[in-house]
């Protein structure tokens, strides 16, 4: 469930504030990657499958991930 892991990997050191726009503007892959890898470095803890379906969750956004982020 991507919802549940951005919620999750994300969520608990990030506000929606960061990361809602992010995903609105509709960063792609290259660009998610390169931010998960940087979160790993910083101490978030992910295996590889992890990293890449964030990357996909982060970068192809479903529904359940969109209403993560308040509508303004």
């Amino acid at each position: 469930d991507c919802a549940a892991l951005v919620q999750n990997k994300c969520g608990t050191c990030h506000f929606v504030n960061y990361v809602c726009p992010r995903i609105e503007k509709g960063k792609g892959s290259f660009y998610w990657k390169g931010i998960v890898k940087d979160m790993v470095k910083k101490g978030m803890v992910a295996t590889e499958q992890e990293q890449d379906r964030l990357t996909t969750c982060l970068a192809s956004p479903d529904a359940k991930t969109k209403a993560f982020c308040p509508k303004p």
